[in-house]
């Protein structure tokens, strides 16, 4: 009893720092972080929910303990996105893969747009460098309308795009 008396005596942000960090370590160990990392990013999050305090732009739609929660996990995630210097796995070798070079590219696109069909060819030609409008491309190709055009020329770009991939430059 006089421990719950003391509690909560304490300042409301201590009370929120004892219930929030075992949250927020477990939820950061879950997610391959070491302790240390745990109270980097619980202590930004602190830092970000009294700044918003102070700056009364605060507004929350829940507690205040998942705020920090959700916000910890936030500057978690983008910790990794800026983090470069995570160990490689056991035995992995990294490959190093040169990117083709522009004469090789307009190759494998030249190839892969005359795999696709003389049909789609054209129909791809007419509508990006001869400017034709769909409507025009319909009637040119005998289509049944503007939206037929469409479709055959989405077609005709996903068999390009399937192409590219299965050519064996983009499997390297």
């Amino acid at each position: 009893m006089i421990e719950r008396k003391i509690a909560t005596l304490e300042d409301p942000l201590t009370n929120l720092y004892r219930s929030a960090f075992p949250d927020c370590a477990k939820m950061i160990h879950r997610m391959g972080g070491t302790s240390e990392q745990a109270k980097d990013c619980f202590h930004d999050a602190l830092l970000i929910f009294l700044e918003k305090q102070k700056a009364g732009t605060l507004r929350l739609q829940s507690s205040a303990k998942a705020y920090v929660l959700g916000t910890a996990k936030i500057c978690w995630l983008r910790s990794l996105d800026r983090s470069t210097d995570l160990p490689l796995p056991e035995g992995f070798e990294p490959i190093e893969v040169g990117e083709p070079d522009q004469e090789e590219k307009e190759s494998i696109l030249l190839e892969s747009l005359q795999r696709t069909g003389k049909k789609c060819l054209e129909l791809l030609s007419a509508f990006y460098y001869e400017n034709f409008s769909l409507q025009d491309i319909a009637t040119r190709f005998g289509f049944n309308g503007r939206r037929s055009a469409t479709v055959a020329k989405f077609k005709c770009l996903e068999k390009v795009r399937h192409n590219i991939k299965t050519s064996q430059v983009y499997a390297q």
